[in-house]
């Protein structure tokens, strides 16, 4: 089931930009403003994480307020969370705590239901626990808490393997998956699983976070917020996305721009069910301008009428004309990142087990 249609267009506002893992100091910023911003832009959808700490009680506090109540009825919006991540190096996948996870972000939201809640980061668990908060996920469906039930992780793969896991096992198809750093200009991976997730697993649509690689893509390089450095990119990975950068900056466009145009125009591209939704980043109302007026350019609206005035909810189709005008910037970039083309990281990382095997020793 895909809780996406033409109301609420083909992007999503991701939250991690009030995180202290990107920013620091979130609690600082004009969340409500913003948001009111990206709304009166035409966004409508909208995704965080009670990990992305203190993103979902910032985004939940902006949501209730009279002034984007007064204006927005709830049934205009599509608000998206997570469960069973906690910490960098915590999870708790049991029914007891996604139950008790969901309930919190329905009342960090004042909101009688949510419209899509994930897993999160559904590779760190072990199959079994994956399914059985998948389970309690529909069962909060079927409880009219929850209207869709999603994934969500890194590695595409291992996603659709789990999706199609869930069928089987629970005779109910997944309906939304959210998968990130895996189709953008440096690595377009996801494609070779979207054949899976959409025939084998019936998934009902696939989202795509971190069109920019998680601020790798970027001139400046990746985000540190309070928490430090946490990508988890290698530096020659760093070292040869600068040059990229330094090179786009050379031919008078910008990084960050130039790869969000990729990500956007590519998933519209080869995406067979001609949906591709991705999840833009943008903490500011000066971030979010930037990247829907990026978005534009890369679709155009139904009439086929290119002009980028207007609510971004009209741009739906594939401005191929636009994309291929590109090419020359997007082959010069993937020459230059060059063995690092659809390279991926381990997720989790080797020592992840075996620090949480030294943690419950310690904690008996």
């Amino acid at each position: 089931m895909n809780p996406f249609n033409k109301k609420t267009g083909r992007v999503v506002l991701g939250g991690a930009g009030w995180s202290r893992q990107i920013v620091t100091d979130p609690t600082s910023k004009p969340v409500l403003q913003t948001i009111l911003h990206a709304l009166s832009l035409g966004i409508r959808a909208f995704d965080t994480s009670p990990y992305y700490d203190p993103s979902e009680i910032l985004l939940g506090a902006a949501f209730s307020d009279p002034a984007l109540t007064s204006q927005y009825p709830r049934s205009d919006l599509l608000l998206m969370t997570k469960c069973g991540r906690i910490t960098a190096n915590e999870f708790d996948y049991s029914p007891s705590a996604i139950r008790a996870s969901v309930l919190r972000s329905l009342e960090r939201f004042s909101t009688p239901y949510l419209d899509v809640v994930f897993t999160h980061d559904v590779e760190f668990v072990s199959r079994e626990e994956a399914i059985d908060a998948v389970k309690t996920l529909f069962e909060m469906k079927d409880e009219g808490l929850i209207k869709h039930v999603g994934i969500s992780g890194y590695p595409p793969a291992v996603l659709a393997d789990i999706a199609v896991d869930v069928k089987e096992k629970l005779g109910r198809e997944v309906d939304v998956v959210q998968t990130y750093c895996h189709l953008n200009i440096q690595n377009t991976t996801l494609v070779k699983s979207l054949g899976k997730l959409y025939g084998d697993a019936g998934v009902g649509i696939v989202l795509n976070a971190s069109p920019i690689c998680m601020g790798l893509l970027r001139k400046g390089g990746v985000p540190i917020g309070e928490l430090g450095d946490f990508h988890p990119a290698p530096r020659g990975l760093r070292e040869a996305a600068a040059k990229a950068a330094e090179w786009v900056e050379e031919k008078g466009d910008n990084m960050a721009s130039l790869a969000l145009r990729y990500a956007v125009g590519k998933f519209a591209s080869v995406d067979e069910k001609g949906l591709g939704v991705t999840i833009l980043g943008g903490g500011s109302i000066q971030e979010i301008t930037e990247n829907v007026e990026t978005v534009k350019m890369m679709l155009k609206r139904e009439s086929g009428d290119s002009s980028e005035n207007g609510d971004l909810r009209e741009f739906s189709d594939f401005n191929e004309e636009a994309y291929k005008a590109d090419e020359p910037l997007f082959k010069g970039v993937q020459e230059i990142l060059g063995e690092w083309i659809d390279y991926t990281w381990e997720s989790p990382d080797p020592g992840f087990y075996e620090a949480q095997k030294r943690r419950k020793e310690e904690q008996k």
